[in-house]
C-alpha cells in the first residue's frame, strides 16, 4: 500500500512536466508532451467528445480522485509549494480535519451554468488546464494569445492575469493544502460526488488506530478525522500521504468500509489521553 505514493509522485511528475512542456514549448517541438492535454478532463471532453468523460467517471468509480493527484497540473503545482510550505519555519504547522464547505457545489453550478450559457471566462479563470495557461502564459504569451483575444482582452491583461493566477493558487497552498481542489475546482468537486459509489476508499482500521494523529496533521485536503475514525473521501485527493505516514498499519486503501469507532486516545502535545 505505501508504494501506491511513489507511483502517484511519479505519474505527477510526468505529467506536470509534460503540461509545462506543452505550454512552454509547444506540442509541435515535443509531440509527446501533448498527452498532457490528452489526459484532462475537459480538453479532451471537447476535442474527443463523450468517451474522455466517460473514462473518467469510470476511473474515478474505481479509485476516487486519482486525477486530482496525477494528472492535473494544477494539483501537482500546489503539491510542490506543500512541499515548500513544510520547509519554511513558522507555515509548517500540521492540518487538521476541516469540514466540507457546500460553496464548492456553488462553483460547479455557476462553471455548468457558464459553460451551457457559452460565458467562456469563468470557466477559464477556474478550470485546472485553463489556469495552467494562464500562468504559463507569464512564460511564453503565444500559449494563450487566442484565448485573451477570444475574451477580448491584450496581451498585458493577459499577462497580469497569469500572474494572479498563480499567486492566488500559491497563497491557497501555502494556507489550505488542497484548499483549492476541495473547495473551488469543479472538476474535483464533480469527481468527488461519486465518493458514495467507489469501489476503493481510504479507511482508517479503529482497532488497529492509536489516534497518533499521523495521518491527519500529513493530510493536504484536511479531510481526515482521527475522532471518529473518519475519511471524508469526496474530498480526498489519493495523494497516499496518509497511508505512508503510519507506522500501526491502520489505514488502508480497500474496497470494504470499516465502522466507526469510539476513539479512546487522541494526541494532546505530546501526550495522550
Amino acid at each position: 500500500m505505501k508504494g501506491l505514493r511513489l507511483i502517484r509522485i511519479v505519474l505527477a511528475v510526468l505529467f506536470f512536466t509534460a503540461s509545462v512542456v506543452y505550454f512552454a514549448v509547444g506540442h509541435k517541438a515535443f509531440p509527446a508532451a501533448g498527452v498532457a492535454e490528452r489526459a484532462q478532463i475537459i480538453p479532451s471532453a471537447i476535442a474527443v467528445g463523450m468517451g474522455a468523460i466517460l473514462f473518467w467517471i469510470i476511473i474515478s468509480l474505481l479509485l476516487g480522485r486519482v486525477y486530482c493527484s496525477t494528472v492535473c497540473p494544477v494539483g501537482t503545482f500546489q503539491d510542490i509549494l506543500i512541499s515548500l510550505r513544510r520547509r519554511i519555519p513558522g507555515l509548517n504547522r500540521p492540518y487538521r480535519y476541516r469540514h466540507a464547505r457546500q460553496t464548492r457545489y456553488h462553483v460547479l453550478a455557476v462553471y455548468v451554468v457558464c459553460l451551457i450559457a457559452g460565458v467562456t471566462a469563468v470557466p477559464y479563470w477556474i478550470e485546472p488546464w485553463n489556469i495552467m495557461r494562464n500562468i504559463c502564459s507569464v512564460f511564453n504569451p503565444t500559449v494563450a494569445e487566442a484565448t485573451w483575444l477570444n475574451l477580448g482582452v491584450g496581451m498585458a491583461v493577459g499577462i497580469g492575469s497569469g500572474i494572479v493566477s498563480a499567486l492566488l493558487i500559491g497563497v491557497c497552498a501555502f494556507f489550505t493544502g488542497r484548499g483549492f481542489c476541495t473547495d473551488i475546482c469543479p472538476v474535483g468537486t464533480a469527481l468527488g460526488s461519486l465518493h458514495n459509489l467507489t469501489l476503493f476508499h481510504i479507511e482508517i482500521d479503529p482497532d488497529k488506530c492509536v489516534g497518533c494523529m499521523k495521518c491527519e496533521e500529513v493530510c493536504r485536503s484536511q479531510c481526515v478525522k482521527v475522532v471518529g475514525r473518519y475519511v471524508d473521501n469526496s474530498r480526498c485527493v489519493r495523494c497516499f500521504d496518509c497511508l505512508a505516514v503510519c507506522k500501526d498499519d491502520a489505514i488502508h486503501f480497500q474496497m470494504n468500509r470499516n465502522r466507526r469507532g469510539t476513539p479512546l486516545l487522541r494526541k494532546v502535545g505530546k501526550q495522550q489521553v
